[in-house]
């Protein structure tokens, strides 16, 4: 039993077989390993018994809005080899490459993942120190049922999105978002048009030529829909936007085939956006904390 470095693509079949057993005992989840790229081969690690692959993980870096530098731990572990130490071994591995790289600035954090399906996890999370912090909800509805479009505001109306109207609802989107906390980074202006798809999907309101609330939608397989943002601006507030906004964004999807329509919110959000959606039809799926402690507790 022991832990090694990512050896490349030799190693990827053995990853997915040990992602597929998790993902078939533990449901659906969120598994980045080291087979996923995007972060240097010594931010991943591997954990093999008898030569074989029963475990992986990765460290992944960002900086938020808010100046939290987040350390963030992902890994797995083999169903059939839970029990025997190695989740604790790659977590303290990557904590510990985690502290060599941190620059001793302020808002220094590690962060993990465990839900209510992994209770293991969990435990390993809070045995190790680590607290929730806030927690990301995942909420669905079919769209077949939806209510028909409500009023908009007094003042306010709707119109086709065009390509010249994206750079002042980016605009909207940072401004509503920026210095909420609870993980949120703002897209740069060319990462958030990278994203844009089905703007017939989308619902935009207007006061002249100000945008005064949107909600955005892009398909996914399977005849689903998500909403990856809902933002009123704070003048706008209070009127029941939101509310009319969602109800002709559900209304869109159904026009255009859409069967079930997603959305992600922070349980924690101080306007209560979990009970919005609740109004608006939509159930919770899952609940994600966001585990954390401090980078400065670990020791390089």
């Amino acid at each position: 039993m022991g832990l090694r470095a990512y050896a490349g693509p030799d190693d990827d079949e053995q990853i997915e077989r040990v992602r597929q057993a998790v993902l078939a005992v533990d449901g659906d989840g969120w598994l980045p390993g080291p087979d996923g790229g995007e972060v240097p081969a010594e931010a991943c690690v591997v954990a093999e018994d008898a030569g074989e692959v029963v475990g992986f993980g990765r460290l992944d870096r960002w900086t938020e809005d808010d100046g939290t530098e987040m350390f963030l731990v992902t890994g797995c572990v083999h169903p059939d080899r839970r029990g025997r130490g190695h989740g604790t071994a790659m977590l303290r591995r990557q904590e510990a490459y985690a502290a060599s790289l941190g620059s001793g600035a302020p808002h220094q954090v590690l962060g993990g993942n465990a839900d209510d399906d992994r209770p293991g996890a969990r435990q390993l999370l809070l045995d190790n120190g680590y607290r929730v912090a806030f927690t990301l909800v995942d909420l669905s509805r079919p769209v077949a049922d939806a209510a028909a479009p409500a009023a908009l505001p007094a003042g306010l109306r709707t119109r086709p999105v065009l390509a010249e109207h994206q750079p002042l609802i980016h605009a909207a989107i940072t401004e509503c978002f920026t210095g909420s906390g609870d993980g949120f980074v703002s897209p740069d202006y060319d990462s958030y048009l990278a994203a844009v798809r089905d703007t017939d999907l989308w619902a935009v309101a207007w006061d002249g030529d100000e945008v005064a609330g949107l909600v955005t939608s892009e398909r996914e397989d399977g005849g689903r829909a998500d909403s990856p943002w809902v933002a009123v601006r704070p003048a706008y507030r209070r009127r029941g936007l939101a509310s009319a906004l969602l109800a002709r964004s559900l209304a869109a999807m159904r026009e255009h085939g859409v069967t079930v329509a997603t959305i992600r919110t922070v349980a924690e959000n101080p306007h209560r956006t979990v009970d919005l959606y609740q109004r608006a039809g939509y159930r919770i799926v899952r609940r994600m904390p966001r585990y954390r402690k401090p980078l400065a507790s670990v020791s390089a």
